[in-house]
């Protein structure tokens, strides 16, 4: 069977084609909300938001013009109608676009440190101007950074495509487009970053629990906060873990098969399922939905404050390719 039977007359291949429409779906509903919430609700413009806003529009532009408008065609047809050059940019972009999203993940976390062990210093830190402006300057670094090395690559005629065959995007493997690489320590530093973002995580929610349990709020009450943030540092913890998911299943348990089904799970469903799943944990866990539900059903919204969650930064690239993390 050659590449060309692998298309919309495949069942695997419209199975993948509904998978990843799916994934978009739900990702692009789930994002679009953090962004509308934050436009229509003054009170959730905070630092913490701010942030999310920026997750939120990369996660929108990989599903969008990566998952829904380049892998989809590609897998229903059967191969490419797009040049190398274009599916190159596009997977690159992508890329730095999820490092960036990591990124995000650290200074989330020095945000809410700061706010706990250091509330006189957080508003000259951690301010909503100032962060905005530190996280449009990742963002930014992380756009012009890919830009040198795609014009690099390019040069090189090193390529990333996403294939109909495998259903999930791979670099061009020849000797020159593989300069540079480290992937012997790409989970150990992958579970480093996971370490020192669990660690500031657990100093601060300690600091949450002591804070509440040393105030004068009745049981019950002190209860219901300490339940909160319990769940809220679950659920960081889970979404951190999301990343590593990612790092083990791409650059490790992808090489136990090459079975068709299994390099479109590895390469491409468990790649969908970060962005789309980010924007359903920050709906649910940091603003949960309060201003969705007074504007849509007219409830009150809740009046508790919750910490936005956050992901790691890691640094992983399986060749001198742009990664999904660098």
């Amino acid at each position: 069977m050659n590449g060309t039977d692998h298309n919309y007359t495949d069942p695997l291949n419209v199975s993948a084609a509904v998978i990843i429409i799916l994934l978009v779906i739900i990702g692009m509903f789930s994002n679009i909300s953090i962004i509308y919430i934050f436009i229509r609700s003054p009170p959730e413009r905070t630092s913490f938001n701010i942030i999310c806003v920026f997750r939120a529009i990369s996660n929108i532009v990989i599903l969008s013009w990566a998952f829904l408008a380049t892998f989809v065609p590609i897998t229903l047809i059967g191969h490419s109608p797009f040049s190398k050059f274009y599916e190159t940019i596009v997977i690159a972009i992508s890329n730095t676009l999820y490092s960036g999203i990591q990124n995000t993940g650290v200074y989330i976390a020095l945000n809410r440190f700061c706010a706990m062990y250091l509330p006189l210093y957080y508003s000259k830190l951690f301010g909503f101007k100032v962060t905005f402006l530190i996280t449009t300057l990742m963002f930014t670094y992380r756009l012009v950074k890919i830009t040198f090395e795609c014009i690099h690559f390019i040069g090189l005629e090193c390529w990333m495509t996403f294939t109909a065959v495998e259903l999930a995007w791979s670099p061009t493997m020849d000797d020159k487009c593989n300069e540079d690489s480290n992937s012997s320590s790409e989970i150990n530093t992958s579970a480093i970053f996971l370490l020192v973002m669990t660690s500031l995580n657990i100093a601060t929610f300690a600091k949450i629990y002591f804070f509440y349990k040393a105030t004068d709020l009745d049981l019950k009450e002190r209860k219901k906060k300490q339940k909160k943030n319990q769940a809220l540092f679950l659920q960081t913890i889970i979404q951190d873990t999301i990343t590593l998911v990612d790092m083990i299943f791409t650059f490790r348990l992808s090489l136990l098969s090459n079975q068709r089904v299994w390099t479109f799970f590895c390469g491409t469903v468990i790649w969908g399922c970060v962005h789309s799943f980010d924007g359903v944990i920050m709906v649910m866990f940091n603003e949960r939905l309060t201003f969705l539900k007074k504007t849509f059903f007219g409830s009150s919204p809740n009046n508790s404050i919750g910490l936005p969650v956050s992901k790691p930064a890691v640094s992983v690239a399986p060749s001198g390719f742009p990664s999904r993390v660098d």
